[in-house]
């Protein structure tokens, strides 16, 4: 961890949580501070906490960019907000009761919800309800359907707007444990009943809440990337949210979905990096401080969604629920093979030429330009890494609550 990332987390905690920082103004690059703002999704919110002497430590070209970036987020976030009110409407109007996932849901738990960037509306409908959702949406201005046979959501665009109509929260993968995602998806099954509203807003109860962010988290973890305002969103709903009932109400649920131990690495993170108080999350003060470090180092090492590295091919010998990278390459080479080339999903006999296909389309592009290039051994390396992470963070395995 370097010079800059201390002096972001230092920063982030006290905009969250008003831990002072201990730096030295002007010994910080601030430049090097703002692109990591930025990589991480935390511009608006480090920018807002600078003091008028950090501020005058900024180089003037710096600050006059991350000012107007800010202004562009705050922009950005009413027009979201803006959207998402007409878009809850037109559902109410339509009789299909909806929640919010992430977005407003989440900045409703900071100290000033206006600073958390937002990036599109992600609404959770009955499964049932889904498709007339969708067309209730097109039928007022939002384009067609992007990902249709996406697991869990479909995104709609209107503009530069998206809005995903989800059937379940993210981060329940069909590859996963069956037995425990069957679990998790009876439990969201009464999630849109037991919804509450903030300040107007329909939004999931804690418990339910608590579980989302969870899913979501882990998934960025093992897949595109953690970032560290992922992060901030789970600090700020414990610091608000998580008292003692509802630890003992979280605690065997945790335990049932296997998702305790992440649960707890993720906090402790928090506690240890974010400067969340102790004394709201004493329970994850058990798991391991160096365990905790991984993680963090690994959310600073990739960035909001992965963007600070190149992600492309990545999945490839990562594989979270594999027991090593072979037979993760086997198993994701055959899932990539059956969703990007239909055929062999309906003509078994086709899957030996499969890879092959697959590889034909990925050099054209390639010289096009429109791929990266793939280097295989250089992500077989990493994976090992990554692999024995996965393991320590042990997801979708039940354990006993503590």
């Amino acid at each position: 961890m370097n010079k800059t990332e201390k002096a972001l987390l230092q920063l982030t905690g006290r905009a969250l949580f008003g831990t002072p920082a201990d730096f030295e103004p002007s010994a910080v690059d601030w430049s090097a501070l703002y692109h990591e703002a930025s990589n991480q999704a935390l511009s608006l919110l480090i920018w807002d906490t600078l003091s008028d002497e950090e501020r005058g430590s900024v180089p003037d070209d710096v600050g006059i960019r991350w000012e107007q970036d800010s202004f562009r987020h705050i922009m950005n976030n009413e027009q979201l907000l803006y959207e998402q009110e007409q878009v809850i409407q037109l559902l109410t109007a339509a009789s299909i009761p909806c929640v919010i996932l992430k977005g407003s849901s989440s900045a409703a738990n900071y100290p000033q919800p206006s600073l958390r960037i937002m990036g599109d509306i992600d609404l959770l409908v009955r499964p049932e309800q889904q498709m007339e959702a969708v067309k209730a949406l097109q039928a007022n201005g939002y384009g067609d359907v992007l990902d249709e046979k996406h697991h869990c959501h479909m995104t709609l665009h209107k503009d530069e707007i998206a809005v995903e109509v989800h059937k379940e929260p993210n981060g329940l993968f069909l590859d996963g444990n069956s037995e425990i995602l069957g679990r998790i998806r009876n439990y969201f099954s009464d999630a849109i009943d037991r919804r509450q509203f903030m300040d107007g807003l329909p939004v999931p109860s804690d418990e339910h809440q608590a579980i989302i962010l969870i899913l979501h988290k882990l998934e960025h973890f093992t897949t595109s990337g953690l970032g560290l305002r992922q992060l901030c969103d789970w600090a700020v709903f414990v610091e608000k949210k998580m008292d003692d009932t509802l630890w003992a109400k979280l605690q065997p649920q945790l335990s049932a979905f296997g998702l305790l131990t992440f649960t707890g690495l993720m906090t402790r993170a928090c506690v240890d990096y974010l400067r969340l108080p102790e004394e709201n999350a004493p329970w994850a003060m058990r798991y391991d401080s160096e365990t905790a470090q991984k993680v963090i180092d690994q959310i600073l090492k990739e960035g909001n969604f992965g963007r600070k590295v190149e992600k492309y091919g990545e999945r490839l010998f990562n594989d979270p629920y594999s027991s090593n990278r072979v037979t993760s390459f086997i198993k994701v080479l055959g899932s990539a093979c059956r969703e990007h080339w239909p055929p062999c999903e309906k003509h078994a006999v086709l899957m030996p030429a499969a890879p092959f296909v697959l590889l034909g389309r990925y050099l054209i592009q390639r010289q096009r330009g429109e791929r990266p290039r793939l280097n295989l051994k250089k992500k077989y390396q990493q994976a090992g890494h990554d692999q024995k992470l996965y393991k320590e963070l042990k997801p979708f395995v039940a354990e006993r609550g503590n």
